[in-house]
């Protein structure tokens, strides 16, 4: 058998693709394993380096296989276990323009009864968490981190976005914002980040609904002690979410999709669930490990049908996972 030298590498880096979300699958590998994979970047260098020392050798193809591997090894990664990005070496954290808040303090106002609330945050980590009362706050260093675009909020809508310069740095700690949530008002809640991370823990608050976009980011999310939520949903594209739900006093409705990422879902215990999965391609689930029983597409546990405090969920996979509650949690 004659093998293709110029071929081989990518021979390697599909092996290597397909091998890392089977062994996710498997258990032989953990999620949160997986998806630091990314930081075999500098095998890319080594495998550069071997293939010009040995391009006159035999040994040539070398370079080409150790360069395929670690691709494969990174994308593989990033379909089984989405990315963590805010490492140190990241396409964030380069210092925009330094500005605090007037006189140095938080921006803060108050939210009505009813509220929509946006935050969107780009390159950077947002950290949420929530107060007793009806005023909200928001917060950053003035050293090196962009001021967020508060707009005009007029108590029935807050609209925020935090923005950091893109650009490769080494060593450089992504730009941070600090959101102080009210738990009093009944609040609608948007969320979309990219190129960062979001940890919202809402604790006590009325979080009527929550509705999350993920972009080459991660967001963990904690509803755990969320009073009132009807509806949440997530989307993933090429990154990571971490969903804590809450116990329902009614009926709560969900819709989940994992893009070449992943979805981690904690559902409280004893509330029955139902899960229907709306597509499935090249993608991994886990709920008949959790004891679900499966008919079709749709997946059951508890006494679903008869209950009216109950979890309806709808999830779609492609390229990616979408996992049931997580042995190590959705923290």
């Amino acid at each position: 058998m004659r093998v293709n030298r110029g071929l081989l590498g990518w021979g390697v880096f599909f092996i290597a693709l397909g091998a890392v979300p089977i062994a996710v699958r498997g258990g032989v590998v953990g999620a949160g394993t997986a998806s630091q994979a990314w930081q075999l970047w500098p095998m890319l260098l080594i495998g550069a380096g071997l293939a010009l020392a040995l391009r006159n050798t035999g040994w040539a193809a070398v370079g080409n296989v150790v360069v395929g591997l670690a691709f494969g090894l990174m994308a593989g990664g990033v379909v089984a276990g989405g990315v963590s990005p805010g490492a140190p070496l990241s396409v964030c954290g380069v210092p925009g323009t330094a500005s605090a808040g007037p006189n140095g303090a938080p921006v803060t106002g108050t939210l009505a009864p009813e509220a929509s609330v946006r935050l969107a945050a780009d390159c950077g980590t947002l950290n949420v968490t929530t107060a007793a009362g009806s005023g909200w706050s928001i917060a950053w260093p003035a050293e090196g981190v962009t001021a967020p675009d508060i707009g005009s909020p007029d108590g029935a809508n807050l609209d925020a976005e935090f923005g950091q310069r893109h650009g490769f740095a080494v060593g450089e700690p992504a730009a941070r914002w600090d959101v102080v949530l009210p738990e009093d008002p009944s609040i609608n809640l948007s969320l979309e980040v990219g190129a960062g991370s979001v940890r919202a823990a809402f604790g006590s608050a009325h979080i009527a609904s929550l509705d999350a976009a993920v972009n080459g980011a991660d967001a963990s999310l904690d509803l755990g002690g969320a009073i009132g939520t009807r509806s949440v949903s997530g989307s993933v594209n090429a990154g990571s979410l971490r969903v804590t739900l809450p116990t329902p006093s009614d009926g709560l409705s969900g819709t989940f999709a994992a893009n070449v990422g992943s979805v981690s879902i904690c559902a409280p215990s004893g509330v029955p669930l139902r899960i229907t999965v709306d597509g499935e391609a090249l993608g991994s689930v886990n709920f008949g490990q959790r004891g679900m029983a499966q008919d079709g597409s749709i997946w059951t546990r508890g006494a679903w049908a008869s209950s009216p405090s109950r979890l309806d969920l709808h999830v779609s996979v492609n390229l990616g996972s979408i996992t049931l509650d997580p042995e190590n949690g959705c923290g």
